[in-house]
């Protein structure tokens, strides 16, 4: 009788540890455990002005994290599964604060905050709450924050370098005079950036530029007339609108007889060319366009790596999309998502899969560490990613690209430009 019992404790004992098993693996941290699920919110106008570029680049965010990585030869430890938690701001600032508390209450440990108007009014909500978040382009004055990180610098650092390829590429003595320049902006506090850094470089060169002055309008602006008439005879026209402003501005600037060059940030031309294009009378109007940015473009495919993974991904992923090839969205997306994974594999080294929470994710943001050189991920890139103690910018180095009318493509011009004015010491 008592080696009955014996033998059935023995059982008892044996099933209790088939079913404990699997959770003592997923413990354990070694492999083939229980799977790790980490939520990041993601807040971006994905119907609004800005959606059709930003739909596409959030999708080459999400697809790298979901399908790229977790498909390679080194996919995430510890069984850790990404799940994104959308939210639609449709650029209505009134939906930042919901959004936020939205995600929140969602449980997410991370948000991906794409406007840094958002994120401005968000104030230091996330700080308190200890939320990190990250997106692509920040502020001046958020550069120094520790809860939050970008892939570029902030937006004044585009009108700085916008105003610098001016001043650099006009002939002084052959003009016989200094260019006139105007901005084309919003009614929103993103355009009021823009100036920031247009009118540090005005101060530090006395002389070097005559102002056409600053026109602004409203979301839901598509005419133009009284904006083209005050700039029309600008050299240059600094356009920090998107989506059908910028196609409306430029096309009814050039029917009005407008002959001189227009230059914007990130969020104009390379998101938004499609809609420029339909939006002219002939293709000879595209002459004189230009746009500053940080990234590598699909003509660089030989010498950057980065861009021959987008290519591939677009052939596998999105039916090898001849538009998003000539835009910058799957580009800047997966920058996005380098940054984001080089974070998480910084978190879970340092405190497990299982213990990852936003200190540990912000910490894992700091601690962003990528090379430029052959071999890295980054290769061919301008700037080596790394956070320093006042910056939170990976990216600062720009460059300017120009429309090749003949060739039908944009194309970088060999000038590097790092802003100085825009950028603090260290």
């Amino acid at each position: 009788m008592k080696r009955k019992r014996a033998g059935l404790a023995i059982l008892i004992f044996l099933a209790a540890m088939l079913v404990a098993l699997p959770a003592l693996a997923g413990c354990g941290g070694g492999g083939g455990g229980e799977e790790v699920v980490i939520k990041i919110g993601v807040m971006a106008d994905f119907t609004g002005t800005a959606g059709s570029a930003m739909k596409p680049t959030i999708a080459a965010f999400e697809d790298y994290l979901e399908k790229i990585v977790p498909n390679s030869d080194n996919p995430l430890p510890q069984g850790v599964k990404v799940e994104f938690v959308p939210f639609d701001t449709q650029l209505n600032y009134s939906k930042t604060v919901p959004g936020y508390l939205y995600l929140k209450g969602q449980g997410v440990k991370m948000m991906v905050v794409m406007n840094a108007q958002d994120r401005e009014l968000l104030g230091t909500r996330p700080d308190d709450d200890e939320m990190p978040t990250i997106g692509t382009m920040g502020l001046q004055s958020m550069i120094g924050n520790e809860w939050m990180l970008t892939t570029w610098s902030p937006i004044q650092s585009q009108g700085e370098v916008e105003m610098l390829f001016i001043m650099n590429n006009w002939d002084y003595t052959a003009m016989g005079r200094s260019p006139k320049v105007g901005h084309l902006g919003y009614t929103l506090s993103s355009s009021t950036y823009y100036q920031e850094g247009i009118q540090k470089v005005i101060d530090a060169n006395p002389g070097k530029f005559t102002w056409g002055g600053f026109e602004r309008g409203a979301l839901t602006t598509v005419q133009w007339t009284s904006e083209v008439g005050r700039l029309k005879n600008c050299d240059y026209i600094i356009v920090s609108v998107a989506g059908p402003l910028l196609s409306s501005f430029v096309s009814q600037a050039r029917a009005a007889g407008y002959a001189g060059k227009f230059i914007t940030g990130m969020e104009g031309f390379p998101g938004f060319w499609p809609l420029v294009t339909g939006s002219v009378g002939s293709k000879d109007q595209l002459h004189g366009c230009y746009y500053v940015a940080w990234w590598r473009w699909w003509n660089e495919v030989g010498t950057v790596p980065l861009i021959q993974d987008c290519l591939d991904y677009i052939d596998e992923y999105r039916g090898g999309s001849a538009e998003l090839k000539g835009t910058s969205s799957v580009i800047s997306g997966r920058e996005l998502g380098i940054a984001v994974e080089a974070a998480l594999r910084n978190a879970i080294e340092a405190v497990g899969a299982e213990n990852v929470d936003g200190s540990a994710l912000k910490d894992g943001l700091r601690a962003i560490d990528i090379s430029n050189e052959a071999g890295s991920v980054l290769e061919g890139y301008l700037d080596h990613w790394q956070v320093t103690p006042n910056t939170n910018c990976l990216q600062w180095s720009q460059r300017v690209f120009e429309y090749d009318m003949n060739d039908e493509v944009w194309k970088p011009l060999p000038t590097v430009y790092s802003p100085t004015l825009t950028r603090p010491a260290g």
